[in-house]
């Protein structure tokens, strides 16, 4: 099973490589969603060489909601991206696939539409349009995901660390909120500073509005600490989600996946260092959707 990260910029990159990271999750803010860092299309080259340098991997995160006006830009960013052979091409929209079969890189593909990929005739649809590999929702439980990934028919990969999104929405929820109440609402915009707590809950959710609309995350962190070994027998590919963090725990995260990897440490203790703003998600429960 690799190791797949999200780095905070090209600077990062050689330390995460070293400390185990086996695929590097780049995206640009026009093409992808909720990423940790904007790379330049100049920043996405330097880092394809220097990630290819390192003998390692890079996924061009692709994952927009795609609309008619994105359609001219979204073909030449992949254009773009077919040109630099990398390795793989997270996607969520129809039209992504559409485009990239229509230029030849199908091929490369990882579709992650969120919370769609819930079955195992997803793998089995899926390796019939040609694409590289699919990314399993997170809101399912640890026992479906080994069943899904049981019999594998192309690369599977999952969340498996870090702040899940649970809600997206194309409007500008905050901008209307502060319009509506009459107040400034410029320094709000792209503020991932921010949480919004319901009347009836005692939570608090990371919320933040940018270009593709607003997005609203779970008040924990999903960690795998004791699962990760179990899911090492069945994934491809096991993301860490450095989202709301930054470089410093990205290294640290990913050092102790790695130690249990390589049955260094105990899990529950591991486990017990993020305590109080993490938890296991919906690996032990199903979602009040899933009946």
């Amino acid at each position: 099973m690799k190791i797949a990260i999200t780095p905070f910029g090209l600077e990062g990159i050689e330390e995460l490589s070293s400390n185990g990271a086996d695929i590097f999750l780049i995206g640009n803010n026009s093409f992808g969603n909720r990423l940790v860092h904007s790379f330049s299309t100049t920043e996405i080259t330097d880092a394809n060489t220097l990630i290819k340098s390192l003998k390692k991997e890079i996924y061009i995160v692709a994952n927009l909601i795609v609309h008619n006006s994105n359609l001219n830009s979204l073909k030449e960013f992949l254009d773009f991206v077919k040109d630099l052979d990398v390795d793989g091409i997270i996607f969520g929209d129809l039209a992504v696939y559409q485009i990239a079969k229509n230029i030849g890189i199908e091929n490369k593909l990882i579709y992650s539409p969120e919370t769609l990929n819930t079955n195992y005739y997803d793998p089995i649809f899926w390796s019939r349009q040609g694409i590289k590999g699919l990314t399993i929702s997170k809101e399912i439980t640890l026992d479906d995901i080994l069943q899904i990934s049981k019999d594998k028919l192309l690369e599977i990969s999952l969340i498996g660390h870090g702040h899940l999104n649970m809600f997206h929405s194309r409007r500008p929820l905050i901008e209307n909120y502060f319009k509506y109440t009459k107040k400034e609402y410029e320094e709000y915009i792209d503020n991932r500073n921010l949480k919004v707590i319901e009347e009836i809950r005692n939570e608090s959710y990371p919320i933040f509005q940018d270009n593709h609309g607003t997005h609203i995350f779970r008040d924990k962190s999903l960690e795998s600490f004791r699962e990760v070994n179990t899911l090492n027998d069945y994934l491809d590919v096991f993301i860490i989600d450095g989202i709301f963090k930054d470089n410093k725990y990205l290294n640290k995260t990913l050092k102790n996946y790695k130690k249990l990897l390589n049955n260094i440490g105990n899990a529950d203790d591991i486990s017990k260092l993020y305590e109080g703003d993490h938890d296991s998600g919906f690996l032990y429960k199903k979602t009040v959707y899933d009946k």
